[in-house]
Order: C-alpha cells, then sequence, then structure tokens
C-alpha cells in the first residue's frame, strides 16, 4: 500500500471527521426518535389499516435492503478509479463523504418511516423494531477510515 502524502492526510482525516460526525448526528437523531416514539406511541389515538402499516414495513424492507445494494453500488472500485482520474483526489474523498452521508440518510429515512408507523398503529414496539432495523443500516454503513485510507493510497495520482 502506498503512503499518502501529508497534505492528502490532513484533507482525509477532515472529510473523514465530517461524515462520520453528520452519520453520528444521524444515529443519535434515530435514537430520539425511539425515545419520542415510547411516549407519544401509546397516547396516539390513530388507528390505521394493517393494509397500510404493511405497505410501510415493505418499505422499509426495500430501503434497508437497497442501502446495502446502494452500498456496493457507490463503493465500486471501478467507480472510485474514474472519479480519481476525473476529479483527482480531493475529489475522490468529497465523493466519498457524500456516499457516506448518503447512506447514512437512508438510515434515518427508516427510523421516520418507523417514527411514523409506530404513531399511526399506538404500538411503541414497531418503533423498536424499525429502529432495530435502522441501527443494522446505520452499522452496516458506518464509514471506516482503514477502507478511505486504502481506497486513496491505491489511486493513482494524477
Amino acid at each position: 500500500m502506498n503512503e499518502l502524502s501529508p497534505q492528502i492526510q490532513i484533507e482525509l482525516d477532515k472529510r473523514y471527521r465530517t461524515a462520520a460526525f453528520v452519520f453520528i448526528a444521524q444515529i443519535v437523531m434515530a435514537l430520539v426518535l425511539i425515545a419520542v416514539a415510547w411516549f407519544l406511541a401509546q397516547t396516539s389515538e390513530n388507528e390505521a389499516t394493517s393494509q397500510s402499516l404493511f405497505t410501510l414495513w415493505l418499505v422499509i424492507l426495500f430501503i434497508a435492503v437497497g442501502s446495502f445494494i446502494l452500498r456496493r453500488a457507490l463503493f465500486n472500485w471501478e467507480r472510485l478509479s474514474n472519479i480519481a482520474v476525473l476529479k483527482g483526489i480531493p475529489g475522490l474523498l468529497q465523493t466519498l463523504q457524500n456516499n457516506s452521508i448518503l447512506l447514512g440518510s437512508l438510515g434515518e429515512l427508516i427510523a421516520v418511516i418507523g417514527f411514523l408507523v409506530a404513531i399511526l398503529s399506538g404500538d411503541k414496539w414497531e418503533m423498536f423494531r424499525a429502529g432495530a432495523v435502522a441501527m443494522i443500516v446505520f452499522l452496516a454503513n458506518f464509514p471506516r477510515k482503514a477502507t478511505w485510507q486504502k481506497i486513496v493510497a491505491n489511486q493513482k495520482e494524477i
């Protein structure tokens, strides 16, 4: 593995910190939604049909599976190599940051839909189920600094 120049390492650290901070903020917001749903779900007087709740659970499932597929597509080696050639290492780091934040947003979306399901059904446990799915998505897609360093180090600088 090639060593990174100090300038590239500084840029990588900055981009990674930003992506990790936003990602952790998204996880915290999902946990806040779980806590709020714990108290609000039982007081909700909405009675949604089982078909509408099933539809929302299908959406959660498709987003979760889609996040894993999207991760594979966004972190495709050939795609990242093309970005490095076209935009250079700074553009590659920006892309890695944007990809990580986008994948975190999918976990946050799952948490929001789970909150909606909990409020509509009046069952606080629905939010825990959706929160568990969101946490799996968050953990699977959390940006890893070692992976970023490996991607950047293996790119040919222009």
